[in-house]
C-alpha cells in the first residue's frame, strides 16, 4: 500500500495537471451540452406553441372540440339529405308529353296528353284535345304508373315516357 502513496507523491504534479485538464474537458462538454439542450428546448417551445401563442395542449384541445362539432355536422346534414331525398322522390321528376292529331279533318299536332309523375309513378296525367270550336283538358290521376279511369293510347305512351325516364334517373 505504501508503494501507491509513494508512486502518487512522487507524481503528484503530473495527476493533478491530469486531473485539471480532465476537469476542464469535463466543463467544456457541459457546457457544450447546456447550448444544445438550450437550442432543443427553444425549438420545442416553437414547436409546440401555436400561432395564437397557446401550447399544443390546447390546441389539441380545440382540435378535438372541432372534430364533435364536425361530426354533429355531418349528422344533421346527413338527416336533411335524407329528409331530402324523400321529396325529391315524391316531387315531379320528369315529363312524357306525347303530341297527336285528335281529330281526322284537322291539320298538325295540336292534342297532347302530358304526364307527370313522381319516381314511384305517382301524379296526373293531362290530355288536351284541340278541335276547330274547342278545346278540352282531361286529368286523370296516377298510381304506379296505372289509373282508375281508362287511359288512352296517347296518355299511356306518356305515361311510359316518364317511367322510362325515371328509370335513367
Amino acid at each position: 500500500m505504501n508503494n501507491i502513496w509513494q508512486v502518487i507523491e512522487i507524481n503528484s504534479s503530473a495527476i493533478i495537471l491530469g486531473l485539471s485538464v480532465l476537469v476542464i474537458l469535463l466543463l467544456l462538454s457541459q457546457l457544450i451540452l447546456y447550448r444544445r439542450f438550450k437550442a432543443v428546448s427553444r425549438r420545442y417551445k416553437l414547436l409546440t406553441r401555436g400561432p395564437s401563442g397557446v401550447d399544443l395542449e390546447q390546441i389539441l384541445h380545440q382540435y378535438a372540440s372541432d372534430v364533435k362539432n364536425l361530426e354533429q355536422l355531418a349528422r344533421e346534414l346527413a338527416q336533411e339529405q335524407n329528409l331530402i331525398k324523400v321529396q325529391v322522390a315524391e316531387s315531379i321528376n320528369n315529363i312524357g308529353l306525347v303530341r297527336f292529331n285528335a281529330f281526322e279533318n284537322m291539320g298538325s299536332d295540336l292534342s297532347f296528353s302530358l304526364s307527370l309523375l313522381d319516381r314511384k309513378g305517382d301524379g296526373v296525367v293531362l290530355t288536351g284535345l284541340y278541335g276547330r270550336d274547342e278545346t278540352r283538358i282531361y286529368a286523370k290521376p296516377v298510381r304506379k304508373g296505372t289509373s282508375d279511369y281508362s287511359l288512352t293510347e296517347e296518355e299511356q305512351q306518356a305515361i311510359k315516357k316518364t317511367m322510362e325516364a325515371n328509370l335513367h334517373n
